[in-house]
């Protein structure tokens, strides 16, 4: 009789041979199997207490784009020997949904021990991995919804514990437990993003600009364009009202149309009243970036308006550059090429390899307002700034910070070497009528 072959094995890891209804990478249970095998297990004791968990792998995509989906594969499967593991030890029934998003029925001896038990989690799961040399660092966003408070159906359970995880994702915060306020608010973003086109026509956006001075000659040397929303019902509604789930639904598109065509008007109308027009920035999502067409239609945008390049500036933050499934660089060379200036906003949150940014054609890092928040009283950030500042001159580029609130956090960059600052310190966003009054002393005692 000839041998059964043995199971497959792939980074190491010796793999079941998996049921149709598996998935063949990890032989976990696909969503359907994991739904039907958790439901049979919360009916045997249908008021006793459980969490449903749900885990999505940071930063994958960031992986899977440097190293290979090989290398993604590599920290999945880890993830899924840990979660195997828990099975035989405290009983906890797991499964894989899709990507890099995991689900785990934890059972409790009470509702109240969730935390103890996302945190026993975590210590099992989060952990470095080599790849051919490489260390891969596996940390996971955990949404987490109870039974029974929060459902009773391993469906609704489900669901819900999806939500906390994109909430947890959104705030980028490690773990989210599910509040019914989340359905409240998703459905208000569902409704104010169906307002979003009649917003656009009707005039409701506004462009509101915050001045970034240089640091050596004290001058104005650009102007950051940010938006905000005129709701005739809701009133004055902040970006992170809408933009982000602008962003995850597609229309956000729109959003940058329209900053670009106010951006570049405002430009030609500063020229055309014989003002110094300083360059103007603007933010533009990954989305944009995996638009081929986006450099043709800005050039088509600064001719028409009679606009040198060279005053448009685009800000694209690293995490986005670092998510977008589609390599960005050819459309950033594009771009370049046209005279457009390139910032990378928010550098220092998106995990980027040093041999990844020297590939960008940019001209500006901008540092998160997280290293420069209370830098003056931090001896090890305030070498972390330096590092970065010497760092982003090595590669040629000016550096800037965002977030100055105070005159000791200022004086700290001033001594580190920082090129331009921004920050309530020096002007919040303002319309682009008080900015103009503004402008005309625009020079700030550093």
């Amino acid at each position: 009789m000839r041998a059964r072959p043995k199971p497959a094995a792939r980074g190491g890891i010796a793999l079941r041979r998996p049921r149709t209804e598996d998935d063949l990478l990890t032989g976990l249970p696909l969503r359907t199997r994991f739904v039907a095998d958790a439901g049979r297990e919360l009916a045997r004791e249908p008021g006793a207490p459980a969490a449903l968990l749900c885990l999505d792998v940071d930063r994958l995509k960031t992986v899977n784009g440097v190293l290979g989906y090989e290398a993604g594969d590599s920290l999945l499967l880890g993830l899924a020997q840990r979660l195997a593991q828990l099975r035989t030890t405290v009983g906890v029934r797991c499964g894989r949904l899709s990507g890099g998003t995991f689900v785990a029925l934890v059972p409790l001896a009470d509702a109240q021990g969730w935390r103890t038990a996302v945190s026993q989690l975590q210590a099992v799961l989060n952990h470095r991995q080599l790849w051919h040399g490489q260390t891969l660092d596996l940390t996971v966003s955990i949404g987490v919804a109870l039974h029974p408070d929060h459902g009773l159906g391993t469906e609704t359970l489900l669901q819900r514990a999806e939500q906390a995880m994109f909430e947890a994702k959104r705030l980028r915060t490690e773990v989210a437990l599910y509040d019914p306020e989340f359905e409240a608010d998703r459905l208000s973003h569902l409704s104010l993003l169906s307002e979003l086109e009649t917003a656009i026509a009707d005039g409701q956006l506004r462009q509101f600009l915050q001045p970034k001075l240089g640091v050596a000659d004290q001058r104005l040397a650009s102007v950051e364009a940010l938006v905000r929303w005129q709701h005739p019902v809701r009133g004055w509604l902040p970006p992170s009202e809408f933009v982000p789930f602008a962003e995850s639904t597609g229309r956000i598109r729109q959003i940058t149309q329209w900053m670009l065509e106010q951006a570049i008007a405002t430009l030609a109308r500063w020229r055309a009243e014989g003002r110094e027009a300083p360059p103007i920035a603007v933010n533009i999502s990954t989305l944009d970036l995996q638009d081929g067409l986006l450099p043709a239609r800005i050039e088509a945008l600064l001719s028409r308006a009679g606009v040198p390049a060279e005053l448009l500036q685009l800000e694209l933050t690293e995490t986005g550059l670092m998510a977008s499934t589609q390599d960005p660089i050819h459309v950033m060379h594009s771009l370049r090429r046209l005279g457009v200036r390139l910032a990378i906003d928010d550098f220092g949150t998106g995990q980027s390899s040093l041999a990844y940014l020297q590939r960008l054609p940019v001209h500006e890092l901008k540092i998160d307002r997280s290293f420069v928040d209370g830098v003056d009283q931090d001896a090890k950030r305030q070498e972390l700034l330096g590092s970065i500042i010497t760092l982003g001159h090595g590669l040629g580029l000016q550096v800037s910070a965002e977030g100055v609130e105070n005159a000791a956090e200022l004086a700290v960059l001033k001594r580190l070497g920082c090129d331009l600052v921004q920050g309530y310190l020096l002007a919040k966003p303002m319309d682009v009528a008080r900015f103009e009054a503004w402008m005309e002393p625009a020079a700030l005692a550093l």
